[in-house]
């Protein structure tokens, strides 16, 4: 149920994946809803809680984590294989004992992304001081690096697929507002 095809998806994974080598990144960690959507189809009002889409060089496909109920959105929306949509346990939910970011920082570090440089959108509206600090408390070996704007201009360069959906909905909205005259 994606917008888009599989290939398109791709693409966006090959330019961000060179952009991150660019920046000298081993690792991406996007936080941003508008940013998640772009490279996963991930699409759903669960932004309130914490979530994030694990973009690694060596994989073809991004991982989405989230709060365990939003991972069946993401089977829908996603482009991915389901075992790359990763819900956290609801006692991580709302919790002041623990955070969801512990939670993930483990699941990285048992997956051998612990350490090295971790790019993280540090200045989006979805991504809390509490969360940073829990984030680099679960991954000691790790060095952060602000990677805002990393995706963004990835979506400046539009392509042919996107290009055509503007093209179709500018087509539906003028048939609109000639309906409504």
């Amino acid at each position: 149920m994606t917008t888009f095809e599989r290939s398109e998806y791709l693409d966006r994974m090959a330019r961000t994946k060179k952009r991150m080598a660019a920046a000298g990144l081993d690792l991406l960690l996007v936080n941003d809803p508008a940013n998640i959507c772009y490279l996963s189809g991930y699409n759903a009002w669960s932004y309130y809680t914490h979530q994030i889409l694990v973009v690694s060089p060596d994989a073809e496909e991004p991982i989405w984590i989230g709060r365990g109920m939003d991972a069946t959105c993401g089977h829908v929306t996603c482009w991915t294989k389901h075992e790359n949509i990763v819900g956290y346990p609801d006692p991580y939910v709302q919790s002041t004992e623990r955070h969801p970011m512990d939670w993930m920082s483990q699941w990285l570090t048992d997956r051998g992304w612990g350490g090295g440089t971790i790019g993280v959108e540090m200045d989006s509206y979805f991504y809390s001081a509490l969360a940073h600090k829990r984030l680099q408390a679960g991954l000691p070996n790790a060095k952060f690096q602000d990677a805002t704007g990393l995706v963004n201009w990835v979506r400046v360069i539009k392509s042919p697929a996107e290009i055509g959906l503007m093209e179709k909905a500018g087509r539906l909205v003028e048939l609109a507002m000639n309906a409504a005259v």
